[in-house]
């Protein structure tokens, strides 16, 4: 019985705890961490320690996602190298991803080779 009610007290305190990250993201712009912890009678380290449960609480409900690897076509030993530098290949498009990797993809990629790289990336560190 005890062990249900601090279970509820722990899920009530991150659902606070979130309501506050949630607040602190929408601060004004320019406006600090520091400021905002001072103006809601919290210290900086109370903060960031409350922002940790908030995400390992969000992580820990998260579904297990498969891991694996996605083969992808081996590169020649050899590029060819354009005669004239207006020939050279230009970058079309850039993706940044949430994990903080960022991928410039070349006017010659293919699809298929696009669809294996955005694979990849997903299973990314």
């Amino acid at each position: 019985m005890s062990s249900q009610t601090s279970l509820v007290a722990k899920n009530y305190r991150l659902q606070q705890w979130a309501a506050q990250v949630q607040d602190c993201q929408n601060r004004p712009e320019g406006m600090l961490v520091e400021d905002w912890c001072r103006q809601n009678n919290i210290t900086k380290a109370n903060y960031y320690y409350r922002l940790k449960c908030v995400r390992q609480a969000c992580l820990d409900a998260m579904p297990d996602l498969p891991t694996g690897f996605v083969e992808l076509p081996a590169l020649p030993d050899t590029l060819p190298v354009p005669e004239n530098t207006l020939d050279a290949p230009s970058v079309s498009a850039v993706i940044h991803t949430r994990k903080g990797l960022s991928i410039e993809l070349y006017d010659s990629a293919s699809a298929d080779f696009i669809q294996k790289l955005l694979g990849v990336t997903a299973c990314a560190e």
